[in-house]
């Protein structure tokens, strides 16, 4: 394990030399954030942003939202995409919310230890590690690397988990041995890596900074 500790401060180190450390868009509220996050699954930054300020626009707290029920979120949130599927998933995390704290407020989860606060949110349908994850480093300002699907794609194809780990259980892997301080960062630069050149298709690999330690088979589209 000392050797994926040296190789994602390798990584870190490569991307941060070409990405910089870009400023984490941190919310306030970890109850917005972890809204914003739900909407922005499946779909993109812009559309999701969308869907976030509508639905805020729509209903300025949280209790309105409750009481006008999942229909009404629906419509709201109709820009992002999946609208009715994550309708239905907010207005029951908003209910449940209510009916275990007596409000729509987690004002106080930035004080609980993170595994504690992935226990409590991942009862929510909707809500895996990534979700958590999110919610943590952008309200709580956690040193946290989320494995959203661009960070999944390139750690799988760089070797620094199994070819065929599961999201959750690369998230897990790597979570122990995340260089400090260094969590945000890479999360962002892998994004941007991802997107820019270790693309899902047709990638940049003769340019590729991890060429020569890359398990990615172009050719196949296959990971060896």
């Amino acid at each position: 394990m000392a050797d994926l500790r040296k190789r994602l401060h390798r990584v870190a180190s490569v991307l941060e030399g070409t990405y910089g450390r870009p400023d984490v868009n941190l919310r306030d509220d970890p109850f917005d954030a972890l809204i914003g996050t739900i909407l922005s699954q499946s779909t993109n930054d812009t559309n999701s942003g969308r869907a976030y300020d509508a639905l805020r626009k729509r209903f300025p707290t949280w209790d309105e939202a409750l009481e006008a029920g999942p229909e009404e979120i629906e419509r709201a949130i109709r820009p992002g995409g999946l609208a009715r599927q994550k309708s239905v998933r907010i207005h029951a995390i908003l209910k449940r919310i209510w009916e275990e704290r007596g409000e729509l407020s987690l004002a106080d989860l930035c004080s609980w230890p993170d595994d504690d606060v992935f226990a409590w949110l991942g009862r929510f349908q909707g809500v895996g590690a990534k979700t958590v994850a999110i919610v943590l480093m952008s309200a709580c300002g956690r040193d946290i690397c989320p494995v959203d699907t661009h960070v999944h794609r390139v750690v799988r194809r760089l070797g620094l988990v199994r070819k065929n780990a599961g999201a959750e259980e690369t998230f897990e892997t790597l979570r122990p041995h995340i260089p400090k301080g260094e969590g945000p960062t890479l999360h962002l630069n892998l994004i941007s890596f991802g997107r820019t050149r270790c693309a899902a298709r047709n990638p940049a690999c003769e340019t590729c900074p991890f060429r020569g330690e890359c398990r990615y088979d172009k050719g196949t589209g296959t990971i060896r």
